[in-house]
């Protein structure tokens, strides 16, 4: 029989387990706390996969000033992202940053024309920026396109962009032959006042040109005309002229980093310059506010005298008015005469002589003719060229224009090309230098020598002379002088004894007046017989005629 069979004895003392059927088990307060922190820390998990932005990465020549960890990326100085990985690229020309962004980061700022740029404390432009990194550490900035194309992957920019996104104004280009000392962020200058700042500077592509960009800024940009003129204000502008020494500058900052000025010549007016139009970017004012003329004629001249001092560009004028402009200078040979002589070639500005009013319009009255017409008659009444002294100091020539009355004959041909305008001889310093040169060449065939000789010998016949008149002189002291005072004290005694006698007392007074009266008594008779003549002029033949009683 089994064990289990057995029934237990009645008055057994052990106790026995009983079979029971399990119930519900409840969970422990204990496992509460961990369960809870599990839960939160997945739907934190959660939470970050679903809140976290996009990756990127941005490449640059160094990772000077980066941190992985602690380099923030910001925009208008509110963090947008942090750098977690800087690795060094494959080609080991530069490094590849990996920055993890902030979600919003993901469609609006994140576009194929997006700019990085590594933000340090620069000094470019006369213009300091930066200084906050000093003690903050460098930082990424970020300047969002207007492309509509997701991108992940930047090539960052090595010096930071001048004009951001959003910025009011408008970018124009300038063709130049250098940029001088123009740098980036040099300032743009209209009237004297900061107008914006240059943006960029590139050679063309065919390297003849540097083609510089500018922003000039709102609202000085509705200035900007098709007719605006821009020149190089960098430096100082120095000019001599006859009214005296002008020194011409923008500002204390141009003259140490360059800078461009703009303005619009006077009494024109226009629309706006488009955006990315290209004007011209000449070396100074005077040169880019030179009126521009649309009608030129081109002439040649010859000079057999030397040109040094002029150069192309140089003025022609007529009467204190500029008519033109120096083209081109060349030396030309003439085998007949084994000699040289000068050619210069004029744009020649007709409408310049015409007169015009205030609005810019043509009055009559004007040489307005064909301009073969026009030419011969004035090179028929004396119209001549001569090369002239712009400055002394500097031997600057300039070409002038005048009529001469009673130049020699001449006439114009105009099937030359281009036709050659008389010249007329003087007008310059050189002449009067030519004029010295003969003196000085006659001067020099004048006997100094031979006549020095003869002054000499005169000199000494004069010395000579002289040293016989000192003996002279002193033989008349010792000699001469002595005899002559006494004579003087005797002539002095003479000339009182003659007074004493001729004094009122005196016998000798007495007798001259008793003459005196002779005589008187005397010419009163003689004036009697006189009249009786010029009455009885007969008298003297037949003698006095005995009066009746």
């Amino acid at each position: 029989m089994a064990e289990r069979d057995i029934p237990p004895a009645e008055d057994s003392e052990i106790p026995r387990a009983a079979a029971r059927k399990p119930g519900l088990r409840w969970l422990q307060p204990v496992w509460i706390i961990p369960i809870v922190a599990a839960l939160i820390g997945a739907w934190l998990a959660f939470q970050h996969y679903i809140d976290r932005g996009p990756t990127i990465e941005i490449r640059f020549r160094t990772a000077e000033g980066l941190e992985a960890g602690k380099t923030r990326i910001k925009y208008k100085d509110v963090d947008i992202g942090i750098v977690r990985h800087i690795t060094l690229a494959e080609d080991r020309k530069g490094v590849i940053v990996t920055a993890e962004m902030v979600k919003q980061a993901s469609r609006a700022l994140l576009v194929e024309d997006s700019r990085f740029w590594v933000v340090r404390p620069r000094i470019s432009g006369g213009r300091v920026s930066g200084l906050g990194t000093l003690l903050a550490g460098a930082f990424i900035g970020l300047d969002p396109g207007k492309s509509s194309v997701e991108r992940r992957e930047f090539e960052g920019l090595e010096t930071p962009p001048v004009v951001t996104e959003g910025l009011p104004g408008r970018a124009f280009r300038l063709t130049a032959d250098d940029v001088g000392s123009l740098d980036l962020g040099s300032p743009v200058y209209f009237r004297g006042v900061s107008a914006g700042q240059v943006v960029s500077t590139e050679v063309s592509k065919d390297g003849s040109q540097v083609i510089v960009g500018v922003f000039v800024d709102a609202p000085f940009d509705r200035f900007v005309t098709p007719s605006s003129r821009f020149w190089n204000a960098s430096g100082v502008d120095l000019s001599l002229d006859a009214s005296g020494l002008k020194v011409n500058t923008e500002s204390m900052i141009s003259v140490l980093v360059g800078g461009i000025a703009f303005d619009n010549p006077t009494d024109v007016q226009g629309p706006s310059a488009n955006a990315n139009d290209l004007f011209v970017l000449w070396n100074d004012r005077a040169t880019a506010m030179k009126p521009r003329d649309r009608v030129l004629e081109d002439y040649a001249m010859y000079f057999d005298r030397s040109v040094r001092g002029l150069v192309v560009g140089a003025p022609v004028d007529f009467r204190g008015i500029t008519i033109g402009e120096v083209s081109q200078i060349d030396l030309e040979y003439l085998p007949d005469k084994v000699n040289f002589r000068t050619r210069i070639d004029i744009h020649f500005f007709p409408d310049r002589l015409k007169p015009h009013a205030r609005d810019g319009t043509l009055k009559a009255g004007g040489p307005d003719m064909p301009p073969e017409e026009r030419m011969r008659k004035f090179v028929a009444n004396g119209f001549r060229a001569q090369l002239r002294d712009s400055n002394l100091l500097t031997g600057s020539l300039y070409v002038a224009f005048d009529f001469f009355p009673d130049a020699p004959a001449a006439t114009i041909d105009f099937r030359q090309s281009p036709p050659t305008l008389p010249t007329a001889p003087g007008g310059g310093i050189s002449d009067l230098q030519q004029s010295i040169g003969r003196i000085l060449g006659r001067l020099e065939k004048v006997p100094f020598d031979a006549i020095g000789e003869d002054l000499r010998k005169s000199l000494e016949q004069l010395r000579a002379t002289l040293k016989n008149a000192d003996s002279l002189a002193q033989h008349l002291d010792k000699d001469v002088t002595p005899e002559l005072k006494k004579t003087l004290e005797q002539a002095r005694r003479t000339l009182e004894e003659a007074q004493k006698a001729v004094s009122e007392d005196s016998p000798v007074q007495t007798d001259l007046r008793d003459t005196l009266d002779e005589v008187t008594r005397a010419s009163r008779s003689l004036r009697a017989l006189v009249d009786f003549l010029e009455r009885h002029p007969d008298a003297l033949l037949r003698g006095r005629r005995q009066e009746e009683p």
